[in-house]
């Protein structure tokens, strides 16, 4: 038994799933969300999503997009030459969402519940009832976008009676701003809901690419549109103008790749252009949002937070402006895209007598300065473990700029018990967006019988009336059984955990650390893996480690001075910490995910210490000074000693993890590069770069016990998951090494592209990955064969690969690219 969430954007659609707890269902071929796109075929069917979007390179008469838009308008929508009713449109969108979903649970939901917009009039209302009839749903309730947005931020923050907060919902197509108060067992929405007809991402993807017709000349003008190659070559370049508007909520420049018929070149775009190609619509929501609260007779200062919500609304100059003109904090959700799907799966558990989930361990604290997210996500099939850190919704103060984060500050993450989310662990993948529609303001009155009910303030209003059995239109219109009431329903049942938190100016003790991941379920890996959507990470990423429960990448990001921290449910970056100690070079993990330590160094070589990261705070909590340049450490598996190889001084030192203080140092032969322990932490091995050995060492006398010759120059070992075997490149004889550890001897070398730099084994132990840095890609090598069954191109770069502890996903850190590169291994 589950219920299911289902909201229908301009640009996405996107559908979450309550059953023990609420989580994003994976839509699209590589991402949560599937693009709203419908395509018809010549035989008048219609397919949508990612399999429309692939058919309508060489058709493109025959697609349809953002027409959510047009419901309500009489000018007909257009595909190849056929006139097509926007609801007809709309329900085979929804039509192919519960088909997918029931197929995959291997039954029908229990309760659907969809989403519409705030300021939807009853004539919009009234057209969007004909569609779940039309996709062969027997007449769901409605709820609108704020609330259900509102419903997620209640699972994991207390509302207090009285308390008043305002939703910016700025998705891919449109705007909504709304206005909600807390009271008497529900919650009154106030005023009129305001919202802005076309704005939203693809408005913003457009000034990108202007902006990149503008810089070249008009390139772009003169194109032959008929020619399939300029039709398919525009296609990419406006995929990668999206690419680059997202890079820049978490990076400050990026570069749009122009690939022309007989034309190619780049153009680079800075954080401060984009922001004024946008500053003048964000500055009309920002007045969209005044005049909401004008109607709804509310002064900003009574106001405890904006909520953003809407995938657009990660752009840091969003919170910005908010703050700055309305003087309140904002808060960023965590996976601002899903807000409405999962609030909607959510409110639909409530209101059917179901209990979405454990509550988290504690609310996510609202601190200073937001993290920036942004790209898609990747392919994602059965449940996630455990999360090591949760990533906290964001408060900005008034004037301050969302992101980066300045010189020394921290964005806060917040630990959950494993599987305590409710809202954030995505069920197979991620990346959706929501994106409302908007017309007139709605009217009438809001009768929600059998619970609490919504009350709305002036003209505006929530919901739709009841509908009377069998009848359709103005009184009869279905009524929205689930609304904001729900939202304190589900408040009640965190209210345990949540006890003595207040949203703003409260206090809350910090969060425990996460504890160590639950059981995994390992996929079996694949000789040839598939690319994914590259996540951009700001610049030179040089290094990149999964958490041990593989729910976030830690992102050594050097020269830039910072860590990036991904969410892998979401693929997106939640969290820049600035490293003030020097330039982070590597990262480790504890066996429990509760420090990250930090390898940091400078070129100079007058920098040489450890850096310890708190994963509850994502700050900096001590930094240990080492003899010279510690590259890539390993903590043992009983997590009491970090083992740091200091390259120009030929040595290890061992730190002991309690007091972070150096216990020993300890000489191995010259140029120690990595350091990896054997699974039952007897052994440690070392790749000493200038001398052609792999070291081994007993960890209980810290002795040096074998050195075994192995190719020239090794760079980075990888014990076997399960088997006596040790893998190493050599990374000036492009080759990879195999050890035998019961002989500790060279069993195999498998030549692999040029100057391999980092090697790990997949989950199960089939395959190696090794990271080939000049070569640009990624060499997968047979651990049976000793043979390599594929070399898959990567960015720029490539320089460290790490791998989920499932199997299913690998992380490539590219220092030129200044992505990760995406690897579905399964």
């Amino acid at each position: 038994m589950y219920s299911l969430g289902v909201d229908i954007g301009t640009t996405f659609v996107a559908a979450a799933i309550a059953r023990d707890k609420v989580e994003m269902f994976s839509l699209g071929d590589r991402s949560v969300a599937t693009p709203a796109l419908v395509y018809l075929r010549e035989d008048g069917s219609l397919i949508t999503g990612d399999a429309a979007a692939r058919r309508a390179v060489s058709n493109p008469d025959r697609l349809g997009r953002e027409f959510k838009r047009r419901l309500g308008d009489p000018t007909p929508v257009m595909l190849g030459g056929t006139s097509q009713p926007v609801t007809t449109l709309l329900a085979a969108l929804l039509r192919d969402v519960l088909t997918k979903v029931t197929d995959t649970e291997g039954g029908k939901p229990d309760r659907v519940l969809l989403t519409h917009p705030a300021n939807w009039g009853p004539f919009r209302r009234g057209l969007f009832e004909e569609v779940p009839s039309l996709a062969g749903l027997d007449n769901p309730p409605t709820v609108t976008e704020p609330v259900a947005a509102a419903a997620h931020y209640a699972s994991s923050h207390e509302l207090r009676e009285g308390e008043v907060l305002a939703v910016y919902d700025l998705g891919g197509g449109t705007f909504d701003a709304t206005v909600l108060r807390a009271r008497d067992g529900g919650v009154d929405i106030l005023g009129s809901p305001e919202g802005i007809e076309r704005l939203g991402g693809v408005d913003f993807d457009e000034a990108v690419l202007a902006h990149v017709n503008h810089v070249s000349g008009g390139a772009l003008d003169d194109l032959d549109l008929r020619d399939t190659q300029t039709s398919v070559a525009l296609a990419r370049l406006r995929q990668d103008c999206v690419l680059a508007k997202e890079a820049l909520s978490v990076d400050t420049e990026t570069v749009v790749p122009v690939f022309l018929p007989g034309r190619h070149f780049d153009v680079t775009i800075t954080r401060a252009e984009f922001e004024d190609m946008v500053r003048a619509p964000l500055e009309s929501t920002v007045g969209a949002l005044t005049r909401t609260l004008r109607s709804a007779h509310v002064d900003p200062a009574e106001l405890s937070a904006v909520l953003l919500v809407g995938g657009s609304s990660r752009i840091p100059l969003v919170a910005e402006m908010v703050a700055a003109e309305i003087g309140r904090p904002t808060l960023v959700d965590t996976h601002p895209k899903y807000a409405v799907a999962l609030g909607a799966a959510t409110l639909a558990a409530a209101e059917s007598g179901g209990r979405p989930g454990a509550a988290p361990s504690r609310p996510a604290r609202a601190v200073s300065g937001a993290a920036g997210a942004g790209a898609a996500a990747r392919p994602r099939t059965g449940p996630l473990p455990a999360q090591t850190a949760q990533p906290a919704a964001t408060a900005v103060a008034p004037g301050a700029r969302a992101a980066p984060p300045p010189e020394g500050a921290t964005t806060t993450i917040s630990a959950r018990s494993p599987g305590s989310s409710p809202t954030t662990e995505p069920r197979r993948d991620a990346g959706g967006t929501h994106e409302p529609a908007v017309d007139e303001t709605p009217t009438g009155p809001i009768a929600v019988p059998a619970v609490p009910a919504v009350r709305g303030g002036g003209s505006g209003a929530g919901t739709t009336p009841p509908r009377r059995p069998g009848g359709r239109g103005g009184g009869g219109r279905r009524r929205d059984v689930v609304d904001l009431a729900g939202v304190l329903v589900v408040a009640v049942l965190v209210g345990v955990a949540v006890a003595g938190y207040r949203l703003l100016g409260g206090s809350t003790r910090q969060s425990e650390a996460a504890e160590a991941p639950v059981p995994t379920q390992i996929v079996p890996s694949v000789p040839i893996p598939t690319l994914g959507t590259p996540i951009p990470v700001g610049t030179t990423p040089g290094y990149a480690q999964v958490s041990p429960n593989g729910r976030l990448v830690y992102v050594a990001n050097r020269a830039a001075g910072v860590v990036t921290v991904v969410d892998t449910s979401v693929n997106a970056v939640t969290a820049t910490i600035p490293i003030t100690s020097g330039p982070p070079q590597y990262v480790t993990f504890a066996p429990d995910g509760r420090r990250v330590y930090v390898s940091v160094f400078d070129d100079a070589r007058t920098i040489a210490a450890v850096s310890v990261l708190d994963t509850t705070t994502n700050q900096v909590v001590a930094t240990i000074p080492v003899r010279t340049r510690p590259f890539a450490a390993a903590v043992t598996p009983d997590g009491s000693r970090l083992w740091v190889p200091n390259h120009d001084s030929g040595s290890i030192s061992i730190i002991d993890t309690a007091s972070n203080t150096l216990v020993r140092d300890v000489q191995v032969a010259p140029n120690p590069h990595w350091v990896e322990f054997s699974r039952d932490g007897t052994r440690a091995y070392t790749a000493n770069h200038e001398s052609n050995l792999v070291s081994v060492l007993d960890t209980a006398t810290s002795a040096v016990v074998a050195e075994v010759p192995v190719g020239t120059s090794p760079h980075s070992v990888a014990v076997h998951p399960t088997r006596p075997l040790v893998a190493n490149v050599n990374y000036d004889s492009d080759e990879v090494t195999m050890i035998d550890t019961t002989t500790n001897t060279v069993v195999a070398r498998v030549p692999v592209g040029a100057k391999p730099q980092e090697i790990t084994w997949a989950a199960d132990g089939r395959f190696a990955y090794a990271v080939d840095n000049r070569s640009n890609t990624v060499s997968v090598i047979d651990a049976g064969t000793m043979a390599v069954t594929a070399t898959l191109p990567t960015p720029p770069g490539p320089s460290s690969i790490a791998v989920t502890p499932d199997g299913r996903t690998g992380y490539v850190s590219t220092i030129q690219g200044g992505v990760l590169a995406v690897l579905d291994l399964t």
